[in-house]
């Protein structure tokens, strides 16, 4: 597939893992497992770019989307642990358009206890297409955890979504805001999906039939840290 109008951060310089990681995710459609093994390595990626910025006496807490927690999640939360105290939060999404937009309430909630201490917050997703569903699980967090930063980690983000975001807050809070990412993509379909993104919609690239909103799905991280 040829690449159009995309635009790579300084991680992921030519011929380095992280453009080899956005090439073989687009590749990767029609193979769940693999495309799966291939955001794990883009989590990893990015969890290192971020866990280097963050100073190692300051404790994490990593929200993200039920669909991304075991796979980019993952990566970025083993990243974070390995020299700071991480917690994460982890988020169903009910996502659906509405005249004008589109909204993406909470339907359910993981929050690992001793989540409110953290200082740092490091918000988590596939593709960053627009403001909502990011928007939506910031304000879920942010008056319960007063942190210094909050970092936003994607592998790919729409050329406008930054603007947008920062739009939906106070300067206060958006001056916390750090944008981590690997690619810049300018071009959207008509239902908002953006091209090549992560080539396509992420619930049927991971396998999954339907949002997890919708079924009966619990993440493996969410289990692994709910035995505790």
């Amino acid at each position: 597939m040829s690449i159009v109008r995309r635009e790579y951060s300084a991680l992921a310089e030519e011929g380095g893992a992280a453009r080899s990681a956005l090439a073989a995710l687009l590749d990767a459609r029609g193979n769940p497992a693999q495309y799966a093994k291939t955001m794990y390595e883009l989590g990893s990626i990015l969890g290192e770019r971020v866990a280097g910025a963050i100073p190692k006496s300051d404790s994490c807490l990593l929200a993200s989307t039920a669909e991304d927690a075991d796979y980019l999640t993952r990566g970025i939360y083993e990243s974070l642990k390995l020299d700071h105290a991480t917690k994460a939060a982890v988020f169903w999404n009910h996502h659906y358009s509405v005249p004008g937009g589109s909204i993406a309430p909470v339907v359910h909630k993981f929050l690992e206890p001793g989540y409110e201490s953290s200082k740092t917050l490091v918000i988590a997703k596939a593709v960053i297409s627009g403001s909502c569903v990011v928007r939506t699980n910031i304000l879920e967090l942010i008056e319960q955890v007063n942190v210094d930063k909050i970092y936003i980690v994607s592998p790919v983000m729409h050329a406008k979504s930054e603007q947008s975001l920062r739009k939906e807050f106070s300067e206060d809070v958006a001056s916390k805001f750090v944008f981590i990412y690997l690619a810049i993509d300018s071009e959207k379909t008509s239902d908002g999906e953006v091209v090549p993104g992560i080539g396509g919609e992420i619930y049927g690239l991971l396998g999954l039939p339907d949002q997890p909103a919708r079924m009966s799905f619990m993440p493996k991280l969410v289990k692994q840290l709910a035995s505790f």
